[in-house]
């Protein structure tokens, strides 16, 4: 009997510190993925300099195409914005990069594609 009275007084500290371990975890990754479409933009176009093998480190510092999709809602709209607002104002790729590679330039079919699939994006992570 002496024993189930420690075993009781124990049990309230023993559900509180696991409630306390649970809630310091991180936010999960939102569930972002890329259409095909939009993929195919993506490692066409963008993923040389925004990657682990891109040679700027300013670039990918910016925007990890693969980094993305581990981030959580909140962080990955924030990026997911950015995005738009470069598409929209037509910096990327930069300037001085399409000179040395102009075939990277992107269409406006592609400029709207990926802008379209970011602010759905945006919208899914804002639920």
């Amino acid at each position: 009997m002496k024993n189930l009275k420690c075993y009781l007084l124990f049990l309230p500290a023993f559900f509180f510190l696991q409630s306390a371990t649970t809630s310091v975890q991180e936010p999960a990754a939102a569930k972002l993925k890329y259409p095909k479409k939009v993929n195919a933009i993506i490692q066409e176009k963008c993923y040389g300099c925004h990657s682990p093998e891109g040679k700027g480190d300013k670039a990918k510092q910016k925007l990890m195409w693969d980094e993305l999709l581990q981030l959580n809602a909140a962080e990955q709209s924030e990026k997911l914005q950015n995005i738009v607002k470069v598409l929209e104002e037509g910096k990327m790729p930069p300037a001085r990069f399409l000179e040395k590679m102009p075939e990277k330039k992107l269409t406006e079919a592609e400029t709207a594609k990926l802008k379209k699939w970011a602010e759905k994006a945006i919208k899914k992570n804002s639920k």
